[in-house]
């Protein structure tokens, strides 16, 4: 049995986006992180001095993540998963978390932080 795609798991959002985020970065982890991990990207908290850094959340990249979070001694409060909706009819009542979600959970538990725009 294949997984739903976006548009069954969710059909009053537009789209459906999840990240793996780290909110405290170094300068050096989150070169680190990009370096490592395919599709990573970071950016600077200009209210702090950390740097988040984002990984698409798909299961490819789930063991590099864990392997990540070990080497660099992250702290689970220190990451989220980041669930972002934008909504194609106002208001948005109810969405579908991706099932990346919950697999991910398996690995490295951390909050869920849901976006709706």
């Amino acid at each position: 049995m294949s997984e739903p795609t976006k548009s069954q798991t969710n059909e009053r959002a537009e789209s459906t986006e999840a990240y793996f985020r780290f909110s405290r970065l170094d300068i050096m982890q989150a070169y680190t992180l990009k370096k490592e991990i395919t599709g990573a990207w970071f950016y600077k908290d200009d209210s702090t001095d950390f740097f988040i850094g984002l990984v698409p959340l798909e299961e490819r990249f789930f063991d590099e993540l864990n392997d990540y979070v070990i080497r660099q001694q992250i702290n689970y409060d220190a990451c989220d998963l980041l669930v972002k909706a934008k909504s194609t009819n106002a208001p948005l009542t109810e969405i579908s978390i991706p099932y990346a979600v919950n697999k991910m959970l398996k690995y490295i538990d951390c909050k869920i932080t849901v976006a709706i725009e």
